[in-house]
């Protein structure tokens, strides 16, 4: 059991590995270079939040099966710090290239049906060197698409009743900065609170914030490889085998965290981030939960790998109050992980 984190914020973390048929999605630290690239950044509000910074480098994020989906709205924050072009995300079924979306050297935010197609709905430009919300949603389809881009939580341009798919049909994964395009992350550059989601657009000033185990809960089973419990699992980017809390396999055994918490904001939802493997042949599950007080709600039974997946549950509302949390609930509250049966 290693590197776990709460993640407050909108949605889902992927591993690589969707369950179709769900929401929303934020994209966290699947990055491959990511130790390079991936930091964690103060926000002007004292919290903080993941960040991608440029630096001419390729991650090559890919989010995983989407299961076919035809809707899909992506948010993200960037600061743009030069006028550089830079296609970030790719959308693709199992075979083809769908279309893009790209800044352009101008600054506009834009939708393309190919990696080098003309853009077919482009947003005013985003300016240098100023923190922008974008959201680009996409219908995919031959005649009756359409294309809606917000900046800044505001409808910038749209198009609809037009052929938004270059090849393909319906929406399988996408492909964040990967080696088949022609663009870098340009130094200076900084991308975070990416959400991929098919509700309503636009969410709005949504961040995805991180708060690691600062301290122990009231369980404690799992043998830490030094140090308190918590100290092995708090690593903002995980560092794998090198710091660890492991079980014997016993069901039942586990850890409980709590964070330094949140204070005044709303929250949309909790979830819980653990990356975790197996060390035998056997069958092995993992438990993922929110506790408040005397209730706790917990995650179905997530089956283990002989190598590191990233695993996540989302609990929408406070396991005590069966409503929205607050942030003193999320203060309060300690999150954990546990063997299964």
């Amino acid at each position: 059991m290693s590197d776990f984190l709460l993640a407050e914020g909108f949605g889902n973390l992927t591993d690589g590995t969707h369950l179709a048929g769900t929401s929303r999605e934020i994209l966290g630290d699947q990055w491959s270079s990511f130790d390079q690239n991936f930091a964690i950044e103060d926000r002007a509000d004292g919290r903080k939040r993941m960040i991608w910074i440029g630096s001419n480098t390729r991650p090559g994020m890919v989010t995983g099966n989407l299961g076919g989906i035809s809707t899909v709205a992506l948010a993200f924050r960037v600061t743009r710090h030069s006028a550089d072009h830079c296609t970030f995300a790719t959308f693709r079924d199992s075979t083809w290239i769908l279309g893009v979306v790209t800044i352009n050297a101008a600054g506009n935010v834009a939708y393309c049906k190919s990696a080098t197609g003309t853009a077919i709905v482009a947003s005013a430009a985003v300016p240098l060197d100023t923190e922008t919300h974008i959201e680009v949603r996409i219908l995919f389809h031959q005649s009756a698409g359409s294309v809606h881009i917000y900046i800044n939580g505001i409808l910038a341009d749209s198009a609809t009743g037009i052929d938004t798919i270059d090849q393909g049909a319906t929406l399988d994964n996408i492909l964040f900065f990967t080696t088949a395009q022609t663009a870098y992350l340009y130094t200076g550059w900084k991308w975070g609170d990416f959400v991929i989601h098919t509700g309503t657009s636009p969410i709005g000033d949504v961040g995805v914030y991180y708060l690691p185990a600062d301290a122990d809960g009231a369980d404690s089973d799992f043998t830490p490889s030094a140090g308190a419990n918590y100290q092995c699992v708090d690593e903002i980017g995980p560092d794998e085998d090198t710091t660890y809390n492991e079980s014997d396999g016993t069901a039942g055994h586990r850890d409980s965290f709590e964070t330094a918490g949140i204070a005044g904001m709303d929250i949309l939802s909790v979830g819980v981030l653990a990356r975790a493997r197996k060390t035998d042949a056997g069958a092995a599950t993992l438990l993922l939960g929110a506790i408040h007080g005397a209730s706790e709600d917990q995650s179905a039974a997530k089956g283990l790998s002989e190598d590191y997946l990233t695993f996540t549950e989302f609990f929408d509302v406070c396991p005590s109050t069966s409503a929205a949390w607050s942030s003193t609930e999320v203060t309060a509250a300690e999150f954990s992980h546990e063997v299964g049966a």
